[in-house]
C-alpha cells in the first residue's frame, strides 16, 4: 500500500503504543501460546511479551523524537522472516520496524510458531493497523523464502537464523531483477 508511506509519524506512533496496549491486555493468552508452541517457560513468555511491547514503544518513540521532523524513506514492501525460538518478540520487532519506517510487510513466521503470530496479526490489526499493509504467511521457509527473495517487488529483507540460511537470502536477492533489497540478518545464534 502506497499510502501507508504517507501516514504521518505520529499517527503511526499511535498505533504502534494502540499496539503495545493490545498485547499487555491480551498478555495471559500470548504468554501461553508462547509455552504451547515454543516451549517457553512461564517466565521466559513473560520476557518474551515485554520485549515485544517494549519494541513498540520504543519504535513509537523514534518516530515521535527523531522522525516527527523528517520522516524516513520507505523501501518498499519488506520481507520479515522471524525464528521459532522468540515466536513474538522478534516478530513483532522486526515487523514493527518496517512499518514504523513507512514499508508494507510480508510476515513469515517459523513453520513451528505460526499461532502465536496470527494472534499478534489480529491485535495489530485491532490496534488500526490498515489490512493491505500487512500479509501474515505462515508455512515452509524454503518455498516461501524462495518466492519473497526472487520478486521483483521485495525492497528488504529482514531475517533473525541461520548464518547458512541468511547467506541463501543474500545470494537470492542478488539474483532477483529489478532494485537492490536492502538485508538485515541477524544470525549464527
Amino acid at each position: 500500500n502506497a499510502n501507508w508511506s504517507q501516514v504521518a509519524p505520529e499517527e503511526r506512533a499511535r498505533l504502534l503504543d494502540n499496539f503495545a496496549d493490545l498485547m499487555e491486555a491480551h498478555q495471559d493468552e500470548l504468554m501461553m501460546l508462547a509455552v504451547r508452541e515454543a516451549g517457553k517457560t512461564f517466565a521466559n513468555a513473560l520476557a518474551e511479551v515485554r520485549e515485544a511491547v517494549d519494541f513498540c514503544r520504543y519504535y513509537a518513540a523514534q518516530l515521535r523524537t527523531e522522525f516527527a521532523p523528517r520522516p524516513p524513506r520507505p523501501l518498499g514492501p519488506v520481507v520479515c522472516i522471524s525464528p521459532w525460538n522468540f515466536p513474538l518478540a522478534i516478530f513483532v520487532g522486526q515487523s514493527v520496524a518496517a512499518l514504523a519506517a513507512g514499508n508494507p510487510v510480508l510476515a513469515k513466521p517459523a513453520e513451528q510458531t505460526s499461532l502465536i503470530a496470527a494472534r499478534a496479526t489480529q491485535l495489530l490489526f485491532e490496534a488500526g493497523l490498515p489490512r493491505d499493509v500487512f500479509a501474515l504467511l505462515p508455512g515452509d521457509g524454503a518455498t516461501l523464502g524462495g518466492v519473497f527473495c526472487r520478486d521483483a517487488r521485495t525492497a528488504g529483507v529482514c531475517f533473525t537464523g541461520s548464518t547458512e540460511v541468511a547467506r541463501l537470502i543474500n545470494r537470492q536477492l542478488a539474483d532477483k531483477p529489478g532494485p537492490i533489497a536492502a538485508l538485515i540478518a541477524e544470525t549464527g545464534g
